[in-house]
């Protein structure tokens, strides 16, 4: 069971709202800080806390006992200098774990050294994805695990059909990881297993192996 966790969401814009609204979802106690009245009423009945609150200043941060939550995403919009100033003074109140939205590289080098832990670029993150999704219409989502090794959930094309696992692999050193069939998912199928139309297949392997393979497929 994954433990609960307090966590702060800075800005309540789409991105922001969206993070709030799952994380609560989830379980989370989540405090989400905007200084946008209307967006802060928004949220006010579906998270657990919603606050207006100016995080460019300090002493806000305090009185809302920041320093204490677990985590904090700083999902500021358009406001680079305020995304800077919320994270350098979350790290110095002591969170170990500050998120923060990134707009362009350089803003991406200055939270870097601001001390945030995990940097977000979602316009890019997301184009990136649409663009390996245009490329191969077959792949459904991946997932990069480090640097090399990727997980791929695509779909089957009805040229695959009746085809084994071991013929689609073809001695590519890519493993199956599951096949989704209907609601079922069959975890480690073996090189036997024949493919029937709709199945998904999760496949894991290093990048340039698991396009060769796309590119055959």
């Amino acid at each position: 069971m994954i433990e609960k966790q307090q966590f702060i969401v800075i800005g309540l814009g789409v991105f922001g709202a969206t993070i709030a609204r799952e994380l609560t979802r989830l379980g989370h106690e989540v405090l989400g800080i905007d200084s946008d009245e209307q967006r802060v009423d928004r949220l006010a009945e579906e998270i657990t806390h919603a606050v207006i609150a100016d995080v460019t200043d300090q002493n806000s941060l305090i009185e809302l006992n920041a320093g204490s939550y677990d985590v904090a995403v700083v999902a500021i919009g358009r406001n680079v200098e305020a995304t800077m100033l919320a994270t350098l003074q979350l790290r110095e109140l002591g969170l170990k774990k500050v998120w923060a939205k990134a707009l362009t590289n350089q803003h991406h080098r200055i939270l870097e050294r601001l001390g945030a832990t995990r940097i977000i670029a979602p316009e890019y993150e997301m184009g990136v994805r649409i663009s390996q999704e245009l490329n191969y219409p077959m792949v459904h989502d991946y997932l990069s695990l480090d640097d090399d090794y990727f997980v791929v959930d695509f779909h089957t094309t009805e040229d695959l059909v009746d085809k084994t696992i071991g013929e689609l692999i073809d001695g590519a050193p890519v493993e199956a990881l599951v096949v989704k069939r209907m609601k079922e998912a069959h975890p480690h199928p073996d090189h036997t297993w024949k493919i029937r139309s709709g199945d998904r297949l999760v496949l894991g392997g290093r990048i340039d192996d698991l396009r060769e393979l796309v590119n055959r497929l």
